[in-house]
């Protein structure tokens, strides 16, 4: 007995199910997100401690330069 012919309607639909279905870049966008988050929590911390960090660079920076003097 020959397999049953598909009709050329139903052929589109399979590659779409297959391609849902598929989980093999899951892990990449997972670590995508992950570095998205990791990237906004550091600019949140830059742009809140952003002066102070910068103050005390520039404070150090003044201390170096005048040990060198």
């Amino acid at each position: 007995m020959l397999p049953a012919r598909r009709s050329p309607a139903s052929t589109p639909r399979r590659p779409l199910l297959t391609l849902l279905r598929d989980s093999r870049g899951a892990n990449l966008v997972e670590y995508i997100i992950l570095v998205g988050v990791i990237a906004l929590i550091a600019l949140a911390g830059f742009r809140f401690f952003g002066k102070t960090v910068d103050n005390k660079v520039q404070e150090q920076g003044n201390k170096v330069n005048q040990i060198g003097n």
